[in-house]
């Protein structure tokens, strides 16, 4: 059996940087219901992911070849399974180290003993367009040049990409969010609470590694389809049989044309095991306003609004604020599942907005602030027209934006609208020499942000929470972090619950030993409950 590494989602689940749930691609169309996939192309005689291969796959009437994508030094994209060239063909060496001229010289290992060559990905193009699906293993090779290379071929609907790594998540939803993805379950994830709560969060399309008949009923609440590997040495009846028996959506096989053979034997080809997978249904229970201008600095100054459909003039607001280090980030980090629970279920109206970014040493500090009371004041102004309370808000804020909520609600929320503050991993304090001048790449954040390097500078000291926070400032302060946190060192948080205990304001440090700067699953999950808790005791929806 193939071996796949586990896509690790480290922190794709609760607040995740930059890791944005969307609009689900469908996958490529078939002629037939239940999906047989050829491992590494039909190779029962030909050589793996080789043209011959290909050509094999079409003929046996599978639906798709399974193709392993490597770079070569120069950038060629090509086929190859392993890192190295060394099992595979007369050569010694990787992919990556070889260029595509020593590559193409290559002599493919074969039974027949004929002439096969390494195809690039130009050619398996070629040769499976309109006649063969592409589920593509992306080992090691560039998004763009590979998206440029499917939209070259007119191929962007029939190819799913099979990803082994967060990175690459990231990078396709980027270059190419229409593109369909696929991937296995991390190991951390065991229950069906947890597998409901990653799917909330990413956009995947395919798993291949879920059995359990609990976590199956989850897949298809979500519309995820859940094709099984039965390459195994005594790949056969019995192994497709216990595949079928989970009422999955398709199977990748070391043997193609006995499994379709087998399949329409007994009937089985257009899904008549039962395996049919229903439409991922909608909980949204709220009314979406997205990209809503607030301010005159283009994108920056937008947001996006969620409104619990009966809400009223009692409805009250959370404002999100995302991360990135105050130069990068988006509004739309703010994860789907979250605002499904605040504004679906619980009835509040959720807000996430964009600041101006730090951009060529413009929109230094204080820019981010005043964009915060700028979308306050903007928010309040439309409370009456739109039905919701304006004159009260929590500010919930992740690393970078957890900073600007717990400054604007200690040191510039003049009009003391802000009710509560939810921290996730911020830093609080500009002047500890530790935390910065210990930490090359946080200090070089906080020097962008204040246009200052020195920690002892005034500057650093106004636009510290830490030193903002007062007893008539402060507020209700939930703080979140990583013990291991190699960006915001965790006495950051601690410092500040410290003195927030001392002046007798509200407050909960939750610390979380092995997690780094965001969260994983199983601590995500906590967190995100914790929050909810945090919210109904101290700004209760009704």
């Amino acid at each position: 059996m193939m071996m796949k590494h586990l896509f690790i989602f480290a922190g794709a689940c609760l607040l995740m940087q930059n890791t944005i749930a969307q609009q689900a691609a469908p996958l490529p169309a078939t002629k037939n219901k239940f999906v047989v996939v050829a491992h590494r192309g039909n190779h029962v005689d030909m050589p793996e992911n080789t043209v011959a291969a290909i050509t094999a796959t079409i003929q046996c009437g599978a639906d798709y070849t399974e193709l392993d994508l490597r770079t070569t030094k120069d950038g060629q994209l090509v086929l190859m399974h392993d890192a190295t060239v060394d099992r595979m063909t007369n050569g010694k060496g990787k992919i990556a180290d070889l260029t595509w001229a020593e590559v193409k010289q290559l002599k493919i290992n074969s039974k027949d003993g004929k002439d096969y060559r390494v195809p690039t990905f130009a050619e398996a193009l070629l040769a499976s367009k309109g006649k063969v699906n592409i589920y593509l293993d992306f080992k090691d090779a560039d998004v763009a040049e590979t998206w440029k290379q499917i939209q070259a071929a007119a191929m962007e609907k029939q190819i799913v990409v099979y990803l082994n790594s967060k990175q690459q998540y990231k990078s396709w939803r980027k270059t190419a969010p229409q593109m369909p993805l696929m991937t296995s379950v991390p190991e951390e994830v065991t229950t069906p609470a947890q597998l409901n709560y990653l799917l909330d969060n990413i956009t995947i399309a395919v798993l291949d590694n879920v059995t359990d008949s609990a976590m199956l009923a989850v897949t298809r609440q979500h519309g995820v389809a859940v094709w099984l590997d039965a390459q195994t040495p005594s790949e056969g009846p019995a192994t497709w049989n216990a595949v079928l028996s989970k009422g999955v959506q398709g199977m990748q096989s070391d043997h193609p044309e006995a499994l379709v053979s087998y399949l329409k034997k007994n009937n089985m080809r257009d899904g008549g095991n039962g395996a049919a997978l229903p439409a991922a249904a909608s909980s949204s229970r709220y009314i979406t306003l997205r990209n809503v201008p607030y301010g005159d600095a283009g994108e920056d100054n937008t947001l996006d609004a969620y409104l619990p459909e009966n809400h009223s003039a009692n409805t009250k607001i959370i404002v999100y604020l995302h991360g990135g280090g105050w130069t990068g980030g988006d509004k739309k980090e703010f994860p789907q599942q979250l605002i499904e629970e605040l504004a679906g279920k619980l009835h509040y109206g959720v807000v996430s907005m964009n600041y101006r970014l730090i951009r060529d040493h413009q929109n230094i500090y204080p820019a981010q602030l005043d964009d915060v009371k700028k979308a306050l004041a903007f928010i309040s102004s439309k409370s009456q027209k739109l039905q919701f309370d304006g004159n009260q808000f929590a500010l919930i804020g992740g690393s970078a934006g957890a900073y600007l909520a717990m400054q604007y609600a200690y040191a510039y929320d003049s009009l003391r609208q802000v009710k509560t503050v939810v921290d996730l991993w911020g830093p609080t304090d500009f002047t500890d020499k530790k935390a910065r001048q210990e930490n090359k790449d946080a200090d070089e954040k906080v020097t962008r942000l204040l246009g200052e390097p020195d920690p002892a500078a005034k500057i650093a000291f106004d636009a510290s929470p830490y030193y903002q926070l007062t007893k008539a400032s402060g507020v209700p302060t939930i703080l979140f972090h990583g013990g291991q946190d190699p960006l915001v060192d965790v006495n950051q948080a601690k410092k500040l619950h410290e003195k927030l205990t001392s002046l007798n304001i509200p407050t909960q440090f939750e610390l979380y030993p092995t997690e780094k700067h965001g969260m994983g699953l199983t601590a995500s999950m906590d967190v995100f409950a914790k929050v909810i808790s945090w919210l109904k005791q101290y700004y209760p929806a009704e």
